[in-house]
C-alpha cells in the first residue's frame, strides 16, 4: 500500500513537472511538498527540473526546518539560491502577488540652489542643493507599510557583462552601483518632498555657504532598515515602517572615474 502511495505521489510530481514547465518552486512550494508527504527524492527532483526562486536567509532556513524539510533539501535550497546572480544584479521588491519586481532606477531632471532665497544669519548666506525628480509619484508602487527589498551584488561583474546582462531590459547606465558595491550599508534611504505644484520630488544634497560647502545626504536625514545578508553579496533589506509617501535609495559610495551618480531607485508607498 505504502508502494503504490509512492508511485501515485510520483506520477503527480511528474506530470506536474513537465506540464508547468513555467511554475517557479520557493520555500513554500517546498513546505507543500512536505506537507503532502512528498519523499526528499522527489522534492530534489521536482527543484533540480523547475525554476526556482529561494529565500535563504537564516530566518526563512529555520522556519524550513520547523516545517519538516530535511537538510539535504535545505542544503539543495541553499545552492539553488546562488543561481543567476550576475544577471540579476539591482534592488528588488516583492509585489502583492509575491513577484520580484525590479526597481528601476530614476534620473534626476535637475537640481536647485536656495541661496538668494536664504534668510542672512550673522552676514552669511546659506544654501540647500536640492535633487529633483520628475513627476509626483514613482512608477514603483509598494502597497505595504514595512516592504522587503533584495540587493544584489556581483563586484566580479564588468561594465561589458553588466552591457550584455542588460541588453532588452535596459536599467540605466549598466548598473554599475550594484560592482562598485558590496552591501546595502552603501546607500542611503531617504523620504522624497512632493512638490505638487511643480509636478516633481526632491531631496536635498548638498548645503553651502561662502565659508564652507557639504555634498551627500545629511544623516539626520537618513531613514533606518534592518540588512540581513541571504547569501554571498545577496542581501534583504527591511526598512522600519514607512507612512505614505515617496522614498528613494541613493547610492553614496565611491563614484567609477567618467561617472556621475544622476540616479535613484525611489519608490512609493501607498
Amino acid at each position: 500500500m505504502n508502494f503504490i502511495k509512492k508511485s501515485i505521489l510520483f506520477i503527480a510530481l511528474t506530470t506536474l513537472t513537465f506540464g508547468s514547465a513555467q511554475e517557479t518552486i520557493t520555500n513554500e512550494s517546498v513546505v507543500q511538498m512536505v506537507d503532502l508527504g512528498f519523499d526528499d527524492y522527489m522534492i530534489i527532483d521536482k527543484i533540480n527540473t523547475s525554476d526556482v526562486k529561494f529565500d535563504a536567509s537564516i530566518s526563512a532556513l529555520g522556519k524550513l526546518k520547523n516545517a519538516g524539510v530535511s537538510s539535504e533539501v535545505l542544503s539543495l535550497i541553499m545552492d539553488k539560491s546562488k543561481q543567476n546572480t550576475k544577471s540579476k544584479t539591482g534592488i528588488y521588491y516583492t509585489d502583492a502577488s509575491g513577484e520580484d519586481k525590479l526597481v528601476q532606477p530614476s534620473v534626476f531632471s535637475g537640481s536647485n540652489s536656495n541661496a538668494v532665497a536664504q534668510k542672512l544669519v550673522s552676514g552669511l548666506i546659506n544654501s540647500k542643493k536640492k535633487a529633483q525628480l520628475p513627476k509626483t509619484q514613482s512608477n514603483n508602487v509598494i502597497r505595504q507599510s514595512k516592504p522587503e527589498f533584495t540587493f544584489i551584488f556581483d563586484p566580479s561583474v564588468t561594465e561589458v557583462d553588466n552591457m550584455q546582462n542588460n541588453q532588452g531590459g535596459d536599467t540605466g547606465i549598466f548598473n554599475w552601483w550594484f560592482r562598485m558595491a558590496s552591501n546595502p550599508n552603501e546607500f542611503v534611504l531617504v523620504k522624497l518632498t512632493v512638490k505638487e505644484k511643480k509636478n516633481l520630488r526632491e531631496v536635498i544634497t548638498g548645503k553651502s555657504s561662502w565659508i564652507t560647502s557639504s555634498s551627500g545626504i545629511d544623516p539626520k536625514y537618513a531613514l533606518n532598515f534592518a540588512i540581513e545578508e541571504i547569501e554571498g553579496h545577496k542581501f534583504k533589506v527591511t526598512p522600519d515602517n514607512l507612512e505614505p509617501g515617496e522614498y528613494c535609495f541613493i547610492y553614496q559610495g565611491q563614484v567609477p572615474q567618467g561617472r556621475e551618480n544622476q540616479s535613484v531607485f525611489d519608490f512609493s508607498v501607498q
